[in-house]
């Protein structure tokens, strides 16, 4: 008779087809830490409602998985009821069972660096061109991830029209060996979703300063590594944005930071909603509109401060 994490494993490599590289890995590590241990020896036959109700309050009690935020308890759950879905339909399970995941939804903390920090890191990159730094002051203008700015080859830049083509992304991936030892491995994948493969404008003067290092006999060569083969490790270019804010006396926010800075200048400066959306790769505007839409306290206060008194008019 088979066991219930076996069905759930079964579940999963009929999605690995459906999701992104690093969804698949997401699960496999949520099922691995989290829902296998509590299923474990657990015949399909045995599982009743109570079963699964029991491992959702287990999961949601305040000293049990802290650190997880509520998306990966979300998602912890969504495996277990599609799980039992999948069961029910392959008739593995008896009865179709569902708990509801009755958790709030965390508001996204978007963290920015401020207009004195950001100046102070682009005077540092500028006056300290290299392969690392340049990939940081694109971070501050293009909002690229840090997976898509790792896969940029110099043929994806179109200086022509000042333009990026995003179409790929590096990331670490967990492999298993024959003693079920896991090491990560370096790969270029896919974008996170359909939307992320995009071509995005880039400002003139980051074209002007990308040109000063481009030749058209590198084109197949990627962008921050000048290899035909390897590319930046995110891990690598991580470290080295970690030893450039040291350097040039920012506090440390990590890279994905980059990115929010980015939204929020634009928004700043009036770039409409649907347009930073699909300069963002986002799969819907609420997205953009959840994160980054009225973030940033300086906006704030400049939308305030059209406000006049009116006994002074």
């Amino acid at each position: 008779m088979k066991q219930f994490t076996n069905l759930i494993y079964e579940w999963l490599q009929e999605k690995q087809t459906e999701v992104s590289a690093s969804t698949y890995i997401k699960y496999e590590k949520l099922i691995r830490n989290y829902i296998e241990p509590y299923f474990k020896n657990i015949l399909c036959r045995n599982i009743t409602e109570d079963i699964i109700k029991d491992f959702r309050n287990t999961l949601l009690k305040e000293n049990h998985t802290k650190s997880l935020s509520s998306s990966s308890k979300r998602s912890i759950l969504m495996i277990v009821n599609n799980s039992c879905d999948y069961g029910y339909c392959h008739q593995l399970l008896s009865n179709h069972l569902y708990i509801r995941p009755g958790l709030s939804k965390d508001k996204p903390q978007v963290e920015v660096f401020n207009s004195k920090e950001q100046k102070k890191l682009e005077m540092y990159v500028n006056h300290n061109a290299d392969l690392y730094n340049n990939a940081i002051l694109l971070a501050l203008y293009s909002g690229l991830r840090i997976g898509e700015i790792c896969a940029l080859k110099w043929g994806d830049f179109n200086f022509n029209c000042g333009a990026i083509s995003i179409n790929k992304s590096v990331q670490r991936q967990e492999i298993k060996n024959s003693q079920d030892h896991r090491k990560t491995k370096l790969v270029i994948t896919n974008p996170k979703s359909s939307s992320s493969v995009r071509v995005i404008p880039i400002p003139s003067f980051i074209v002007q300063h990308f040109k000063k290092f481009y030749s058209c006999e590198i084109n197949q060569r990627f962008l921050f590594t000048n290899s035909y083969e390897k590319p930046l490790d995110p891990r690598t270019l991580q470290y080295a944005y970690k030893r450039t804010l040291s350097k040039c006396g920012v506090p440390y926010r990590n890279f994905h930071c980059l990115r929010h800075t980015f939204a929020t200048r634009c928004i700043t400066a009036g770039c409409d909603i649907k347009t930073l959306s699909e300069i963002l790769g986002h799969a819907d505007i609420k997205i953009t509109m959840e994160y980054y839409f009225h973030s940033s306290f300086e906006f704030k206060k400049k939308q305030i401060n059209k406000l006049k008194a009116l006994s002074q008019n």
